[in-house]
């Protein structure tokens, strides 16, 4: 391996095309150490890894954040022990903010505008899922970890997953359909929209309009999982609920049996147990009082009968004393 990659790099490194490329694009997925400079450079359908080193975007007059639209000019490198090809740019020219970022930002402010994203146009799925719906790529793992995830806990929830495109210019139209194909049917009680992780360009099909009007007009509650992120794409606002990864929205989804019996039944069972408890102590204060009378009422002496059984002993004592004195007995 250690040989091919060298190969590659010395392929690389002396291809004059390959040096002091210059190109267009938004930048994506940035993040930063204190070694280097990290993103995706994207024009919506291909991107490119960049890396800077920290000491030299130090000294550029460049303020990159995601969304920003930046002209690059640099070298094409390999990384030999990672296998991966990037743009290691020596100069950034800053645009302005990206097309495709500020689209998006307009489409979130508008469906903001609308209330898509508040608090009491959300439903709750169901405590007791029978029918769990997902729509995700067939060829991806996360439909594998939601199904893991939810069979882990519940072996007896039935799954049907909807196989869509979750990426591309396709994408969008196939992950609608999918929601709308899966709340058609009555038998599906929530679905659950998810694809493993990516780049943000990766990942645009779920900040359109299009998908967010799926989810905000479905009646069966939709629980979002895209990309491993956070909350930032415009699909997770209008979710119904949104988790960080599959494997989260498959546990969210039979954790909520759970929290119901938290929530519902497992108080009621505090409040019975406070009930009998209080009628057990009340119903041996009863028997005690009812003791007590009986043990007062017995010290004041004997029951009647035996007065009436002393009685007519004397009354016999009497009659055989009157005969013998009679000379009768």
């Amino acid at each position: 391996m250690s040989q091919l990659n060298d190969q590659i790099a010395s392929v690389v490194q002396d291809t004059p095309a390959l040096n002091g490329v210059r190109c267009i694009g938004e930048v994506t997925d940035l993040h930063q150490n204190s070694t280097a400079l990290y993103f995706t450079l994207t024009d919506g359908d291909a991107e490119l890894p960049c890396m800077i080193w920290a000491n030299r975007y130090q000294k550029m007059d460049a303020d990159l954040e995601d969304g920003t639209e930046v002209i690059l000019e640099g070298d094409i490198d390999y990384w030999t022990e990672g296998g991966k090809i990037d743009l290691k740019p020596w100069e950034v020219i800053v645009v302005g903010d990206g097309d495709q970022a500020a689209a998006v930002e307009r489409l979130r402010s508008e469906l903001e505008e609308r209330g898509w994203f508040d608090d009491e146009q959300k439903q709750r799925p169901p405590a007791f899922p029978q029918r769990v719906g997902v729509v995700t790529s067939l060829r991806g793992d996360a439909r594998y970890d939601i199904q893991n995830a939810i069979h882990e806990q519940d072996p007896t929830v039935d799954i049907l997953v909807k196989d869509a495109t979750v990426q591309g210019s396709e994408a969008p139209t196939s992950i609608a359909n999918g929601i709308h194909h899966l709340d058609r049917s009555e038998e599906v009680d929530s679905i659950i929209v998810g694809r493993g992780g990516g780049s943000d360009s990766n990942l645009q099909a779920f900040n359109t309009e299009r998908v967010a009007e799926a989810i905000f007009t479905a009646n069966t509650p939709v629980v979002t999982a895209i990309g491993h992120t956070d909350d930032r794409l415009i699909a997770d606002q209008v979710a119904d609920v949104a988790t960080i990864t599959p494997t989260a929205a498959g546990e969210y989804i039979v954790n909520s049996r759970e929290e119901f019996f938290a929530g519902e039944v497992k108080p009621l069972a505090q409040q019975l147990d406070a009930a009998y408890e209080t009628f057990q102590q009340e119903h041996e204060h009863e028997r005690e009082l009812a003791e007590a009378v009986d043990e007062a009422a017995a010290s004041e002496g004997l029951p009647p009968v035996y007065y009436k059984a002393a009685i007519a002993v004397l009354l016999l004592l009497l009659l055989a004393i009157t005969g013998l004195w009679l000379g009768v007995i």
